[in-house]
């Protein structure tokens, strides 16, 4: 046995299992959950008795906000949950947008989206409360398979905008070094599907 491999074989056997119970042999899924709840972010999974309206009708109710004031820039999303369409964000009355989104980087907890998304809209222009609309089929390890399976989703015409979004850790909000950042309160809601 090599003397690196002593370390690495005793601390296993020393290991309490409940002490990291994500290691990294761990689903996408899990990585992506702590690491998006450890920075601030709300994770909402759908179960069978609960859709993505009775969820985002919580998420509206839990907030006091008015149903006018919560948009999306996707018309299949606006019909879906009642809300009012819109084209650009240009009103400071809009409190929250949904929105999907293309993939869930797992290594840092962020979001990849793109034009299909928040259109032509910057991340500092888009409210500061999102709810993003996911599914299983969306984690992937970094932004680099992310950009990879962008490029094979979107053959002959490849977006434009894209960037990630970063959740607002309430923690550090007070910390000079995050001034200025487009970080969102975010809130997402993973289904099955």
């Amino acid at each position: 046995m090599g003397f690196w491999n002593f370390f690495k074989t005793k601390k296993k056997d020393n290991q309490d299992p409940d002490d990291n119970f994500i290691s990294e042999e761990s689903s996408l899924d899990l990585i992506f959950a702590k690491n998006f709840t450890e920075s601030g972010g709300r994770f909402i999974f759908l179960d069978k008795q609960n859709s993505s309206k009775d969820i985002f009708d919580k998420i509206v109710e839990e907030n006091q906000w008015e149903i006018e004031n919560v948009c999306s820039l996707d018309s299949d999303i606006s019909k879906n949950l009642n809300i009012k369409s819109i084209r650009k964000i240009d009103d400071n009355k809009v409190k929250a947008l949904v929105t999907g989104c293309e993939f869930l980087l797992s290594n840092s907890g962020r979001i990849l989206i793109c034009n299909k998304q928040i259109k032509n809209n910057k991340i500092e222009s888009l409210p500061s409360v999102l709810i993003i609309l996911a599914s299983m089929d969306q984690f992937v390890s970094d932004l680099s398979e992310g950009m990879t399976k962008l490029k094979h989703k979107y053959k002959t015409k490849f977006p434009s905008n894209i960037t990630t979004i970063v959740v607002k850790n309430k923690l550090n909000e007070d910390n000079f070094l995050t001034y200025g950042n487009s970080a969102k309160d975010i809130y997402l809601i993973l289904s099955d599907d």
